[in-house]
């Protein structure tokens, strides 16, 4: 056991790494453009557009979702074109990286290369973690930025260089940022607090000027010059800057959307909190509505598309915060300044979670933060056997409730649940005798948490669509049916925007939802690529589409149906009539993996 143990310590890590990478490299075999990712490979070629005219990219809509970490992709684009393939292996590099940033954080605050080693597995393991390995999106460059940002703090590095991580984390992710800024902010104030005397406020004003003057400057450059290229979405929540941008924002803080049930949106039968304490609305007083405010709020914590195996388990995340809760004042009095940040920043992150319209993806970037105090629960709270019972106890009451709103796989969640429960009671039996045991823990947290990630893949996610449809839906092959300089429309199978990447469609707005107000001087510098040969299906009837036909002179319409029942595409439907059509004529009809191409060509 001493053996296996000294081994895990010196060599766990990487082995875990190469594991990571290995996994994401398979992944590639079944690689499917998911969640927002065709999105990132979008702002990437333009970004290789730019550059191959021997243009800066600040012009164009190359800063939407952040630029920095897209910078080198794009660099690899100008030898190999646009794939999103060679992007995901870019992530899957960022993903092994942060997992080793992680592990050495542990390592430099718990001193114990095994604590650390626990750790490390939770976060791989962790479900939002897998589902992200093979995509190209924010969550791992932020969750990278925010990473750095804590090594830095826990190193007890200079304002500067905190600064520069800091706006690394704007940069991957801006929503991220503001989330952290309040506790960060307070955390500041707290740790350098000696009174309210001239020469006192002076040194606060001096510290914070030196931390964020690296975000100003990055910002007033973004506003002001083409050098950094433009995110809108930044300055919506700065008035006056764009158009409507402030007032979208202010709507996600609106109670309503705030504490809805994302599942319920999906499926009507699921339960809310409201109905299981309803509030009679005609006869409703004020703290009733107070009431029905709290209750709403609470629901959205107990909700399964905030804390829950999709995320972090209410069983895992209720034990991290409570323990948070529990050592701060004694962290306030000992001026255990690292504990102290790390408590502000996920307060701070999950109190604007919990305010804000947001699901379980949000949550991601936070992660690393709660399972640091996950083990801090394993290793120190595991001491008193009071405080470790009531923990474990109240947080097992919230999970079980929780299970109320869950509107499938009830019984597979329970016993997850319960399996995990079990493991708390061993554990504490067991902790004394055997002084590595949390590392067992931690393996069947993690072990349960990857099991949910891999049925997710086999059932829904993207392995599913692989077996089903072939990888990215055969788009490469699709295309490859029209000619390169035809204009064309199709149905969107899942692929989204992928079509257009391939054909070289570069159009893409640098004021993405919000324009800017007149006075931003560099409106008018703004540019966008005209190239548009590639157009979705998206009338809502089909005199709609010839509208849209003749508006574009598009050439050809291509229809992807689906041969399987359960799974069918947006507008197959409409098959039929364009087959009945007298504006159209079925050229080719071409089978594909479970699915069937029907070219038309258009007649004028």
């Amino acid at each position: 056991m001493q053996k296996i143990e000294k081994f895990l310590k010196r060599y766990g890590i990487y082995i875990l790494i190469i594991f990571c990478f290995s996994l994401g490299l398979l992944s590639l075999k079944f690689k499917n453009a998911t969640l927002d990712d065709d999105f990132y490979l979008l702002e990437t070629s333009i970004m290789t557009e730019a550059l191959s005219r021997g243009e800066w990219i600040g012009q164009y809509a190359t800063g939407v979702h952040g630029f920095l970490f897209k910078l080198p992709v794009a660099l690899i684009f100008l030898v190999t074109g646009p794939s999103l393939a060679i992007a995901t292996v870019w992530n899957i590099m960022l993903g092994c990286i942060l997992l080793y940033l992680f592990y050495k954080l542990l390592t430099k605050y718990f001193g114990n290369t095994l604590y650390a080693l626990a750790g490390t597995i939770l976060l791989f393991t962790n479900f939002q973690y897998i589902l992200h390995l093979p995509t190209y999106m924010r969550e791992f460059p932020v969750v990278l930025s925010l990473l750095l940002f804590m090594y830095l703090i826990v190193s007890k590095r200079s304002s500067w260089l905190i600064g520069l991580s800091l706006l690394l984390v704007l940069d991957a992710k801006e929503s991220v940022f503001f989330m952290i800024l309040p506790g960060f902010l307070l955390y500041i104030l707290i740790s350098e607090w000696t009174g309210f005397r001239i020469k006192d406020i002076w040194r606060y004003i001096k510290i914070y000027f030196q931390t964020f003057i690296p975000t100003l400057i990055y910002l007033l450059l973004m506003l002001f010059t083409s050098i950094i290229p433009l995110n809108t979405v930044i300055f919506t929540v700065i008035p006056g800057v764009t158009q409507g941008g402030v007032e979208y924002q202010l709507q996600h803080f609106e109670v309503g959307a705030a504490t809805q049930s994302i599942v319920r949106l999906k499926t009507p039968e699921a339960v809310t909190i409201q109905q299981i304490i309803p509030i009679e609305e005609e006869t409703e007083s004020t703290v009733q509505k107070i009431l029905g405010v709290v209750m709403g709020y609470v629901g959205k914590i107990l909700y399964p598309r905030s804390f829950s195996f999709l995320s972090i388990p209410k069983i895992i995340f209720f034990p991290a915060l409570f323990t948070s809760i529990l050592i701060f004042k004694n962290a306030i009095k000992k001026k255990e300044n690292i504990l102290i940040a790390l408590i502000l920043i996920m307060w701070s992150f999950i109190g604007v979670f919990v305010f804000r319209q947001s699901f379980d993806r949000y949550l991601f970037p936070i992660t690393p933060i709660i399972f640091f105090f996950y083990l801090i629960f394993l290793k120190d709270i595991v001491k008193n056997k009071k405080k470790y019972i009531w923990i474990v106890v109240i947080s097992s009451i919230l999970a079980f409730v929780g299970l109320i709103f869950e509107a499938d796989y009830v019984y597979i969640k329970l016993v997850l649940n319960i399996l995990i429960i079990i493991g708390y009671i061993i554990y504490y039996l067991l902790h004394k005798k055997y002084s590595t045991s949390y590392m067992y823990l931690s393996c069947l947290v993690g072990a349960l948490t990857f099991a949910v990630a891999g049925y997710y893949f086999f059932s829904l996610g993207q392995l599913r669509q692989y077996i089903n449809f072939g990888r990215d839906y055969e788009v490469k092959e699709v295309i490859s049916y029209f000619e390169e300089d035809e204009i064309i429309m199709l149905n969107d199978t899942g692929w989204d925007l992928l079509p257009g990447i391939y054909r070289g469609n570069r159009k893409y707005s640098p004021e993405w939802k919000w324009a800017l107000k007149d006075w931003v001087p560099r409106k008018k510098h703004l540019k966008m690529f005209e190239d548009m040969n590639t157009y979705p299906m998206d009338g809502e009837s089909i005199e709609e589409d010839r509208m849209f036909v003749d508006y574009y002179n598009i050439e050809k319409v291509g229809i992807v149906a689906s041969s399987l029942k359960k799974f069918t595409f947006k507008n197959q439907e409409r098959l039929e009539e364009y087959l009945n059509t007298d504006w159209l004529e079925l050229t080719d009809t071409i089978p594909l993996k479970n699915k069937t191409l029907y070219i038309f060509k258009v007649i004028r």
